[in-house]
């Protein structure tokens, strides 16, 4: 079958070529439409993606005009084999028209700025052009196909395809390819793409016919690449948003917020082009945030580092709320720096693209990306990178009201402290771990001595006053790695992680002075208290928590006994 399908294409395309290329009858009208016909035979082979013999070019190179690539490399296979298919198209019926044509097509490489071979018939063209070659640049100049003849243009012919023995009356024929862009709100405007490029061994061999077929040719090309190329944004817009919804499967609640960050790292590698990453976030002070994530170039600022929200690039995004793009951002914007007042002379960069990280109106941190050389970024970024801050604005978000519920469910409303419940789960915790190291572990509770006479004196709210300058006091006598918890009313319990009774005494011993010192004094009402404390210990005392816990207050109700305002261990009695 696939045979039948090559030898219907080739007589076909034959028979195209004698019926309404070869009489060529005088006429202006008979031959637009002896062109036109032949274009459309052939456009509708390829739009039926019916297999061609393949001629004996180098493999087809990728139509990349888009400079990233979606994941799904077997669509993205697809599509390359289609280019090819597009040019052996063209090169057939080039080849049907004039067999001692030699074709050859060039496309724009963003990386290198120049033109990149993508397919030829003839060995010897060059696999790079330079931009600036004045073949090359007077063929992408103009609208119609450039007629050079070697003998006219001797230098610049061997530039461009070498030296060897050329007879002077070799000559080449270009015409530019066009690629079709639209600005956000604006009409499709068309720019150069590359070319499309004959030789032939005789200037004589070339006629005007030819230039005319090879105007509409070029065409053809320049229509069947922007499909294939908006084929392609569409699958890598797709993939796009398909990894940006997939953070929120990947993300929790309790994860690191490094973790979002180096994944949008990730994010952003796979689809922007840029020169440095940088990832940042408000500290919360309103005129500095702190460097979160730097990818590329890191000798300007790096991790941690603090930047002047103020007067600066990277600070525009926070102050105005607004994407910032722009290619060259020195003209545009009067700040004094990009990430301090006085830093942008040392390290050129000239195009950003930074959009804010917003939370309730309120700018939490930004991601922005840059380039050295002045290269805009496409509509196309823009749109991603608002996307993509929208989504880790929507996380960050969530993430933030996860950590209010889980404080408030954790912790009691009035003292700030640990409440009952959670204190309970980490001091198993906290025993566990301690088995595992084979460490010891402290546990004190404490409980104020006489409050019942505050509450019935003074009322409720001076006692919830008490309560929480009690609970100060606590916090700020232990380390960050101990447990404080509101135990239940006036009670409390600490955990002193990764010690013993000895050396956990002394900080008993200053929280019962600490209390007895402190000058309560609301309304106009001053009162002094004092408290009880009691401690165990892992494992001198027991291995089990709920025996720990029954030693403590045992030892705790001992000092009561005693009138109050001291410490004992358990066994000291």
């Amino acid at each position: 079958m696939a045979n039948l399908k090559q030898v219907t294409i080739v007589t076909i395309v034959i028979l195209s070529f004698i019926l309404f290329i070869f009489p060529a009858p005088d006429g202006t009208i008979y031959t637009v439409f002896r062109i036109f016909a032949f274009i459309s035979i052939t456009f509708l082979f390829f739009q039926s993606s019916i297999e061609v013999q393949k001629s004996e070019a180098p493999t087809t190179k990728s139509f990349a005009l888009i400079n990233n690539k979606p994941d799904n490399e077997e669509l993205t296979d697809e599509l390359r084999e289609n280019y090819d298919r597009l040019l052996t198209v063209v090169f057939q019926m080039i080849i049907a028209i004039n067999p001692e044509y030699k074709c050859a097509t060039y496309m724009f490489d963003p990386a290198s700025g120049g033109l990149v071979l993508q397919k030829s018939t003839f060995k010897e063209f060059p696999e790079n052009i330079s931009q600036e070659d004045p073949l090359c640049s007077s063929i992408l100049n103009q609208d119609e196909p450039v007629l050079v003849q070697q003998a006219e243009a001797k230098e610049n012919w061997i530039n461009l395809f070498g030296e060897k023995t050329w007879r002077g009356s070799e000559c080449m024929m270009g015409v530019r390819l066009m690629y079709h862009e639209r600005p956000a709100g604006l009409m499709y405007h068309e720019r150069p793409a590359g070319c499309m490029i004959l030789l032939a061994d005789h200037f004589k061999t070339v006629n005007e016919r030819d230039k005319g077929i090879l105007t509409y040719l070029g065409k053809y090309i320049s229509t069947g690449i922007n499909r294939l190329q908006r084929i392609e944004r569409l699958v890598t817009e797709k993939d796009y948003h398909l990894r940006i919804a997939n953070l929120f499967n990947t993300f929790g609640v309790k994860s690191d917020q490094n973790e979002l960050f180096e994944k949008i790292r990730d994010l952003c590698r796979s689809f922007f082009r840029y020169d440095k990453l940088t990832i940042t976030l408000s500290t919360g002070n309103g005129s500095q945030a702190v460097v979160k994530i730097v990818d590329g170039f890191k000798e300007d600022s790096d991790v941690d580092d603090i930047i002047e929200i103020e007067n600066t690039l990277h600070g525009l995004p926070y102050t105005s709320g607004q994407i910032i793009n722009s290619a060259d951002w020195a003209t545009k914007y009067s700040v004094k720096g990009r990430f301090i007042p006085g830093d942008s002379e040392q390290f050129k960069f000239n195009t950003i693209l930074a959009a804010p990280i917003v939370k309730d109106n309120d700018v939490q941190g930004s991601i922005a990306v840059e380039r050295t050389e002045i290269n805009p970024f496409s509509d196309r970024d823009f749109a991603l990178l608002e996307v993509l801050t929208e989504t880790a604005s929507s996380i960050l978000s969530w993430q933030s009201e996860y950590d209010i519920m889980h404080k408030s469910a954790i912790h009691d409303g009035l003292t700030d402290l640990l409440n009952h419940k959670a204190y309970q789960e980490r001091f198993v915790e906290e025993l566990s771990r301690a088995k595992r190291f084979k460490q010891n572990l402290v546990l004190l509770i404490l409980d104020l001595d006489k409050f019942k006479r505050i509450n019935d004196t003074y009322g409720h709210l001076y006692g919830d006053y008490v309560l929480k300058d009690v609970a100060k006091i606590l916090k700020e006598s232990v380390r960050n790695i101990d447990i404080c918890a509101r135990y239940g009313g006036e009670e409390f319990a600490i955990v002193l992680v990764n010690t013993d009774i000895e050396n956990a005494r002394p900080v008993a011993e200053r929280i019962i002075e600490k209390v007895a010192e402190y000058h309560f004094n609301k309304d106009g009402i001053e009162e002094h208290m004092t408290i009880s404390a009691g401690m165990s210990e892992y494992p001198k005392n027991s291995t089990d928590g709920k025996t720990l816990i029954a030693h403590a207050d045992l030892a705790m109700y001992e000092v009561k006994k005693n009138g109050g305002n001291g410490v004992i261990a358990h066994g000291d009695y």
